[in-house]
């Protein structure tokens, strides 16, 4: 380590290194750095140590050689799994070590694969002579390079001054060097290859790396509902016309990629995409095929397969390792057993590596017969000392076992290496085995000193972009689904800030009646409750009429004060403020890639403020202001930050859809019952206040003739005035303009909408209660109607476990 770099960090104290052990958390849940699927309890947040893992130049020169000479050869060796079989016929490679492996797809044979294995990973530790070990390849669909780029942001704001000073080799040019990789395994059907990363719909652990990686591409991110093979091209279903794709980034099961030809079991594949494969429809990177490479009993026999294909000896070693098929390697096996590493051939969660010095007798018998009676399917390896790196802990800095991933990128030219990668550290001390990601610490990774590193073939970054009508450079085309997540994002963002900004109104209510039953003031309350609740079906306790007892308890000061806390904090209750936040920001995060990253900074902000406790009795006002203003700032950051395209179109057409309903719906729940003149005063000001109105209404009020009454210039403004950007004429415009180019049936329900609107004399209605509860009805039925229309027609695709719902 440079000397500079280690004073540096030497000079931190443990009080600074806990410090920026809190800033880096903070970071993670502001940048919304998760691993795994979005559970009850919300996403799982990484855990990063702030301290960097060095890595110095000269050794990672020597390591940086090693990993691209490994890509190069397991590019060989696949494409002689899938072609000759040289190897095999040839003896240097068992038969069933390919054979029976569950990765190795036989309708994948004689599919060329030749420079197709753009993207390899391997996870690596140090010896006891602090000598690089390879031990496990992966190839599959390898994760992993997008939170290396996260995790460099973050420890690059915690560490700000000893990142600024230190000579550090950049990550960047690692994915330009991944695009242009990309867009040259495409087969020549185009002059610029269209490139999709195809993920499974089922989500998993991978769900953020996948959404940074787009990001940083500039590719969509795609279900196997969205792509379909027609006419010789595989296409993308979008918003608007279907797009070719070139390219698919493949990050589902090898096994699962083609239902129609594989057996894999359902969920993530495209039908036919072998067969198109196959005739160079469409490439596939990684391969269909590809994770058979990821066997550990290979480790065995690649001293002699690099010398086979390369006529030379791997740079990188990996530990000693014995295939239990071979008859001498298994009485070896045998005899050593508990000083080894058993492997079946294809690990999984449910049949993992083992340490068999850590089993019981018993544990080690059974083991010991489950290998005898498929020796073939089993692989042992010699057991490593741990690789220890120290974490931040509050008694000081505490040794973990550890493991660093690396990614190489290979394309026309050279292999490129990123710098660094991806270290993932035990959570415990003494753990020989580190978890996965989800499980694990993870740290960032410094390569220090000598340059910016190689590029990519000496090529220009290509942009990924698809040229439109008129020379102009068109967007990444929106998939369905990604349109229906933007859509119910708006909608849901929209209701959690509408949903806050009428419980900040009836607080105050609350606050300043609550206390004194039979006036005014507290049957508009109780009106204003009566309303949330029609319009959040979240409904208040109410006790029979007839047991005067529980009626008085319900009435106490308090009760209407914890329905308030409940409407705002309750995040298992459809309908409340939390509820919707995190169900907008689930729906955020299916299309993390097309979002701004100041998005999360505020999510995360909304979250910390709606999961903070405070006593019922405390005032709501301070936590509903904070509420609405990270509402406002998504809306400005969406506002300023969004390109006027398709992504833009589906997320403004939720909040418009969701703005007008609620709309609706406040003013025939609130209004639609007259009231005693002073009841309906507060009542109707409240309403204004909530829709951001008062101000509007009490100066058009001065100005009109006395004739028009109070509720029908406050119907006009809330309903028909297209100045006024919370009217719901001005959503029905603004919907039109987002969705002018989708179905015939979504134009003909706004045109009906704004039938029913343009039929209403409000004047007239505001005269007649009944009439006008009726006229609401229908106009919201109208606007439900719009919604409708979109989601039968352009909107069908749900993503898994959102459960959307429209209020009812």
């Amino acid at each position: 380590m440079p000397s500079q770099l280690l004073a540096a960090l030497a000079a931190l104290t443990p009080q600074d290194l806990l410090r920026r052990r809190g800033a880096v958390a903070q970071l993670v849940q502001d940048d919304g750095i998760a691993v795994g699927p979005d559970g009850p309890d919300g996403p799982h947040p990484l855990r990063l140590d702030p301290l960097p893992l060095v890595i110095p130049a000269a050794d990672w020169a020597l390591l940086e050689a090693a990993l691209a000479q490994r890509a190069e050869l397991l590019d060989l060796l696949l494409a002689d799994i899938y072609g000759e079989r040289r190897l095999i016929d040839g003896g240097v490679l068992p038969a069933e070590i390919i054979i029976g492996h569950p990765q190795f797809v036989a309708q994948a044979d004689g599919i060329s694969t030749r420079h197709r294995l753009v993207l390899t990973a391997a996870d690596l530790g140090r010896d006891e002579a602090g000598e690089w070990r390879l031990l496990a390849d992966r190839t599959q669909a390898p994760v992993g390079a997008g939170y290396a780029m996260a995790t460099r942001r973050v420890t690059a704001r915690a560490l700000a001054a000893v990142h600024r000073e230190t000579d550090l080799r950049r990550l960047r040019e690692f994915f330009d060097a991944m695009r242009i990789a990309l867009q040259e395994s495409a087969s020549e059907t185009s002059d610029l290859a269209h490139v999709a990363i195809l993920t499974d719909p089922e989500g998993g652990e991978t769900g953020f790396d996948e959404a940074l990686t787009a990001t940083l591409l500039g590719f969509p991110i795609v279900h196997a509902e969205d792509l379909s093979l027609d006419g010789g091209r595989a296409w993308l279903r979008t918003t608007d016309r279907p797009e070719p794709i070139d390219v698919i980034v493949r990050r589902v099961n090898g096994g699962r990629a083609d239902p129609l030809d594989l057996t894999g079991g359902p969920g993530g594949g495209v039908p036919g995409l072998v067969e198109a494969t196959r005739r160079g429809v469409v490439t596939v990177v990684n391969p269909i095929g590809a994770g058979v490479l990821e066997n550990p009993a290979l480790a065995a026999y690649l001293p002699a397969i690099s010398r086979a294909l390369l006529d030379q000896d791997p740079l990188l070693p990996a530990a000693r390792t014995w295939w239990c098929g071979d008859a001498e390697s298994l009485r070896y096996v045998g005899a050593h057993l508990e000083d080894l590493q058993l492997a079946p051939i294809s690990p999984a969660p449910d049949n993992p590596r083992v340490f068999v010095a850590g089993l019981t007798a018993a544990e080690r018998a059974e083991l010991w017969t489950r290998v005898q009676a498929q020796p073939w399917a089993w692989a042992a390896s010699e057991v490593l000392p741990p690789w220890m790196n120290d974490v931040v802990t509050p008694d000081g800095l505490s040794p973990r076992a550890s493991v660093l991933r690396t990614f190489t990128v290979a394309g026309s030219g050279s292999p490129v290496v990123l710098p660094g990668g991806l270290a993932r550290l035990a959570t415990e001390a003494g753990d020989r085995r580190v978890p996965g990601l989800r499980d694990a610490i993870a740290k960032d990774v410094w390569v220090v000193g000598e340059g910016p590193g190689p590029r990519a073939s000496g090529a220009t970054p290509a942009e990924p972009m698809i040229t439109g009508s008129h020379g102009r450079v068109a967007s990444v085309p929106l998939p369905p689904r990604a349109a229906d997540d933007l859509y119910w994002f708006g909608r849901y963002a929209e209701r959690a800030e509408s949903t806050a900004r009428l419980i900040m109104v009836a607080d105050d209510l609350v606050e300043d009646h609550v206390r004194r039953p039979g006036t005014p003031g507290y049957e508009a309350m109780q009106v204003l409750l009566d309303a949330i609740d029609g319009v959040t079906v979240v409904h208040r306790d109410r006790p029979s009429r007839r047991d005067a007892a529980p009626r008085q308890q319900a009435d106490r000061p308090s009760a209407p004060l914890a329905h308030l806390h409940t409407l705002t904090f309750d995040g298992a209750r459809s309908g409340t403020v939390r509820y919707s936040a995190r169900r907008a920001a689930r729906a955020a995060g299916q299309v993390r890639q097309v979002l701004s990253l100041d998005t999360w900074i505020v999510l995360s902000r909304l979250e910390r403020t709606l999961t903070t406790p405070i006593d019922p009795s405390e005032q709501l006002q301070s936590v509903l202001a904070r509420t609405i203003e990270s509402f406002l700032a998504l809306s400005g950051i969406a506002a300023e930050g969004m390109i006027r395209d398709a992504s833009w179109a589906f997320f403004d057409a939720g909040r418009r859809v969701e703005r007008a309903q609620e709309t609706v719906r406040l003013l025939r729940h609130a209004l639609g019952e007259p009231h005693a003149r002073r009841v309906d005063t507060l009542v109707l000001d409240a309403v204004l206040r909530s829709r951001e109105s008062l101000i509007s209404h009490r100066r058009r009020v001065a100005e009109r003739h006395p004739a028009d009454t109070r509720l029908a210039i406050a119907l006009d403004l809330l309903l028909t005035d297209a100045s006024n950007p919370r009217a719901l004429t001005y959503q029905l415009t603004q919907l039109v303009a987002d969705v002018g180019t989708v179905k015939t049936p979504v134009r003909e329900a706004l045109s009906a909408a704004t039938t029913v609107l343009d039929g209403g004399d409000i004047v007239a209605l505001a005269r007649d209660r009944e009439q006008l509860t009726a006229w609401l009805r229908e106009l919201e039925s109208s606007v439900r109607a719009v919604s409708k229309a979109l989601d039968t027609t352009t909107l069908r695709h749900r993503s898994p476990g959102l459960a959307f719902e429209e209020p009812r």
